[in-house]
């Protein structure tokens, strides 16, 4: 029984480990960088082919949603116009990107390394 659960758990950290690095591939194909900026990230979204876009309007102001799912890893994007308000980048419920426009945690610019996720 032991072995049993050694072996789940030795499975979903190779798991981990795999699409935290197809992430920072995809990420160091896009921008030559194992880091991007929110604003580099936004835009990888928002051009994507495989993006699903959804438009609504609240209060008279127009909302733009881009969700994709691509090698694992979950991509959402919220835009009120121009303007980013949202980006999260998630891998296995790990959350690997988070930027909301209102924390001002990070400016639109400034690079963010890629965390390694937890052998």
């Amino acid at each position: 029984m032991k072995n049993l659960v050694d072996s789940m758990i030795h499975k979903a950290k190779v798991t981990y480990n795999q699409a935290n690095a197809k992430m920072k591939e995809r990420f160091y194909s896009i921008t030559g960088t194992s880091a991007a900026s929110v604003k580099e990230i936004a835009d990888f979204i928002k051009n994507h082919p495989d993006s699903k876009v959804t438009k609504k309007d609240f209060l008279g102001l127009q909302f733009t949603f881009y969700e994709m799912k691509l090698d694992g890893i979950h991509y959402y994007l919220e835009m009120k116009h121009s303007s980013i308000l949202q980006v999260d980048v998630r891998a296995r419920n790990v959350q690997l990107v988070a930027y909301r426009s209102y924390r001002d945690k990070y400016s639109l610019l400034t690079p963010i390394k890629f965390p390694e996720l937890e052998k």
